[in-house]
C-alpha cells in the first residue's frame, strides 16, 4: 500500500497556521468567503494574524486588548464575505468590538437563488520594510468561519506574482470579481471592493507551489453563470461528503462498477437514500462519532450549544483515472444544489498525481489511514421529518426575504449621552401568519427586543443604549408557532448618523485608567512576540505590569525615540489612539495623563506627514 495517502488524518494544519504571514513577511490584505459566520471568530482571526503566541483561541477572547489591537492593526485588510442572515445568534450579548467589524464584514447572496457556499482565503504578504515582492497564500477549505470543530479537509498553497495571467487562476478570479456585486442590503464599502480588485489582478498572475507528488491543479467555481461544473469520474470512485442528494449520486456514479465505489456520510443523510442510489457504493461508510454540523443544505438546529460540535464536515471526491489519482476538495457536498443545478456558489480543487505516489482511493479510506475512524453504515427507517422539513422551509423562506429587506438603523442622539436606534426597511417585509419574529440589538442581547410584525420605510423604535454598545449588527429570532421551531442569527444593516466619537467610547471602554492606557502605548511599542506573550498572560489574570512596568517607572521615553528612529509606524498607531481617546476642543483626555500629552506633541512635530492624522 502507497504510505502517504493524501488524506492520511494525521496531516494535520490548524486555522492559525495557514493565516501565519511567512518570516520576513506582514499580512498587506485578505478576503476570506463563508456561508456561516460567528462574531468570536471574526475578531479571533485578526489577533491571530497580529500574534502569534495564544495557545488557543479561548485564550484571544479572553484577551480584550489582544481582540482590539488586532482589530485595530489589521481589520481594514481584512473582507470578509458571507450568506446574507447566516451570521451566528448572539442571544446573551455580543462583545463590542463586534462593531469593529462593521466594515470588515459584507452579506451577500447567491445570485442563481442558492446558498453563498465557498470557503476560501487569499492571503497577500509584503516583505517587511517594503523592499522586494508580495507573495499570496490561498486556502480553500471545507469548513466555515463558526467554532465548528468537525473532521474538515483543508488545501493551502504558497504563490509568487508572475508576469502573465495564468487560465488555471481563471474561476477564483471570476468569483473574487464578483463578490462585491453580490451584496445584499448595504453595499460593498469602496475600499474593500478595491482592496478585493487588488487581490483579484494579483490571483490573475499567481503561480503556486504543489504539494509534494502533485503534477497538476484545476480550479472550478459553480453557481455565477450556468455553467455546472463537477468532477470527472474514472474507474474509481470515492465519496466524502457531510450531504447528498439521490440525484448528485447516481449522476456521479454512472458508469462506475459498486465494487469501486466507497460513499462516507452521515448517517441521518444516507438513511433516507433509495435502495438503488445505496447498491452503487460497495461500501457505505459513517464517521464513529457523528454529530450535527453547520452547512449550506443541513437544516438549521433551533439551538446553539456552547460545545462545538463533532462529526463529518469534509467534501472530497476521489477517483483513478488512467495512470493518476484525482482528489477534488472544496465547498461543494454531492448534493444537487452543489453539482447538478449549480445554484450554490461553490468552489473546488482537482489535485492530480500518479497514483503510484498519491495511492489509490482504497488506500485514502484503508484501516491504517481515515478508515480507522470510521464503520460500516447499517440502514434504518429514518424519522418522519416531514413536519421539521415543512417548518425549516416556511423559516428559511422568511429569513431570506427579511435579509433582503435592507434594513436601517438611525442613530439620534437623545441629550442624555445616549443613542435612539430608529429601524426601518427600505424594501417591504410583512412576518407570514404562523411565524413570531423578535428583533435586537446585539450588544444589549434579546431581553432589549421588540416584537415586529413588517418592517417598511417607516420608523419604529428599536432600543436606547450608550454609545459604545451601537453597532449595525440585529439580533434576530423567528419562530414557527406550528412546529415550535425556532431559528436564530445575526442580520446587518445600514447604520446611519452614527456619532463619530463611538470608536473612542469603545476604547475608553476598555483602557479605563492612565495606568492601562500606559501600559497599552507600551503594548503599541513593544516586540510583537514580547506584547503578546503579555496580552496572554494578562488574560489568564496574570498583572501586564509583570511585562510592561507600572505606568511611573515604564521607560516610555526610550521606546519612543528607538520607534522614531524606525519607519514610525509604531508612533502612527499612538497618533491614532491619542487622537480617539482625547477631546476634540481642549486635546485633553481622562485617560491620557498630561506628562505624556506634553511628550507627545514634541513627538508629533517631527513625526513624517504620512503617519500624522490631521
Amino acid at each position: 500500500m502507497q504510505t502517504e495517502a493524501a488524506l492520511d488524518p494525521e496531516n494535520r494544519a490548524l486555522y492559525a497556521d495557514i493565516l501565519r504571514a511567512p518570516a520576513g513577511f506582514e499580512l498587506d490584505a485578505a478576503v476570506a468567503t463563508t456561508y456561516t459566520l460567528d462574531f468570536e471568530t471574526a475578531l479571533v482571526v485578526p489577533a491571530t494574524l497580529a500574534f502569534h503566541a495564544a495557545e488557543n483561541r479561548q485564550e484571544t477572547l479572553d484577551t480584550p486588548l489582544a481582540l482590539l489591537e488586532g482589530l485595530e492593526r489589521l481589520s481594514a485588510r481584512i473582507a470578509i464575505f458571507c450568506e446574507a442572515g447566516r451570521i451566528k445568534a448572539v442571544p446573551k450579548g455580543a462583545n463590542r468590538l463586534t462593531a469593529l467589524l462593521e466594515e470588515t464584514v459584507t452579506e451577500v447572496a447567491a445570485p442563481r437563488g442558492g446558498a453563498f457556499h465557498p470557503k476560501l482565503w487569499l492571503l497577500r504578504f509584503t516583505p517587511v520594510g517594503g523592499h522586494g515582492q508580495p507573495c499570496l497564500r490561498l486556502a480553500l477549505l471545507s469548513r466555515n468561519l463558526t467554532t465548528d470543530a468537525s473532521w474538515d479537509l483543508s488545501l493551502s498553497l504558497d504563490g509568487v506574482l508572475g508576469d502573465a495571467p495564468r487560465d488555471q487562476n481563471a474561476p477564483l478570479v471570476e468569483l473574487l470579481r464578483a463578490l462585491p456585486d453580490l451584496a445584499m442590503g448595504r453595499p460593498t464599502p469602496a475600499h474593500v471592493a478595491t482592496m478585493v480588485a487588488s487581490l483579484a489582478n494579483d490571483l490573475a498572475h499567481a503561480a503556486w507551489e504543489h504539494p509534494r507528488h502533485i503534477r497538476k491543479i484545476r480550479f472550478a467555481v459553480n453557481g455565477l453563470t450556468d455553467r455546472v461544473w463537477r468532477p470527472q469520474i474514472g474507474r474509481t470512485l470515492g465519496i466524502v461528503s457531510p450531504f447528498v442528494t439521490d440525484g448528485a449520486l447516481s449522476a456521479l456514479c454512472r458508469g462506475v462498477d459498486p465494487a469501486n465505489a466507497c460513499l462516507l456520510g452521515r448517517g441521518e443523510e444516507l438513511a433516507p437514500l433509495a435502495p438503488e442510489t445505496l447498491a452503487m457504493f460497495g461500501r457505505r461508510l459513517v464517521l464513529d462519532e457523528m454529530a450535527e454540523t453547520e452547512d449550506g443544505e443541513e437544516s438549521d438546529p433551533a439551538s446553539s450549544s456552547a460545545v462545538p460540535a463533532r462529526g463529518l464536515h469534509a467534501k472530497a471526491f476521489i477517483t483513478e483515472r488512467y495512470k493518476s489519482t484525482e482528489i477534488t476538495m472544496g465547498s461543494g457536498n454531492a448534493t444537487a444544489p452543489a453539482l447538478l443545478t449549480g445554484k450554490n456558489v461553490e468552489v473546488f480543487a482537482t489535485l492530480s498525481g500518479y497514483t503510484e505516489n498519491l495511492g489509490t482511493m482504497e488506500d485514502q479510506m484503508s484501516p491504517e489511514r481515515l478508515g480507522r475512524f470510521l464503520r460500516e453504515f447499517v440502514s434504518y427507517e429514518p424519522d418522519d421529518a416531514t413536519q421539521v422539513d415543512a417548518a425549516e422551509a416556511r423559516l428559511n423562506r422568511v429569513r431570506r426575504k427579511l435579509a433582503g429587506s435592507n434594513p436601517v438603523l438611525r442613530c439620534e442622539e437623545d441629550g442624555a449621552g445616549r443613542i435612539l436606534l430608529h429601524l426601518s426597511a427600505r424594501r417591504p417585509f410583512s412576518v407570514p401568519d404562523g411565524i413570531e419574529l423578535r428583533l435586537w440589538p446585539i450588544v444589549a442581547g434579546i431581553e432589549f427586543g421588540i416584537g415586529v410584525t413588517e418592517l417598511n420605510t417607516g420608523e419604529r423604535s428599536l432600543a436606547r443604549l450608550p454609545l459604545k454598545d451601537v453597532t449595525r449588527w440585529i439580533g434576530v429570532r423567528l419562530s414557527d408557532a406550528e412546529s415550535g421551531l425556532e431559528h436564530h442569527f445575526t442580520l446587518g444593516s445600514d447604520l446611519v448618523d452614527l456619532p463619530d466619537a463611538r470608536t473612542a467610547e469603545i476604547l475608553r471602554s476598555l483602557i479605563e485608567n492612565r495606568d492601562a492606557f500606559l501600559r497599552y502605548i507600551r503594548l503599541l511599542l513593544g516586540d510583537v512576540s514580547e506584547a503578546a506573550k503579555a496580552l496572554f498572560a494578562a488574560g489568564q489574570g496574570s498583572d501586564l505590569s509583570v511585562m510592561f512596568g507600572t505606568a511611573r517607572d515604564a521607560p516610555i521615553l526610550e521606546d519612543m525615540v528607538r520607534a522614531l528612529a524606525s519607519d514610525g509606524r509604531q508612533l502612527r498607531d499612538i497618533e491614532r489612539l491619542v487622537a480617539r481617546l482625547s477631546d476634540p476642543d481642549t486635546g485633553h483626555s481622562e485617560v491620557i495623563p498630561d506628562e505624556f500629552l506634553d511628550l507627545w506633541e514634541t513627538f508629533r512635530a517631527v513625526l513624517p506627514k504620512e503617519n500624522r492624522i490631521d
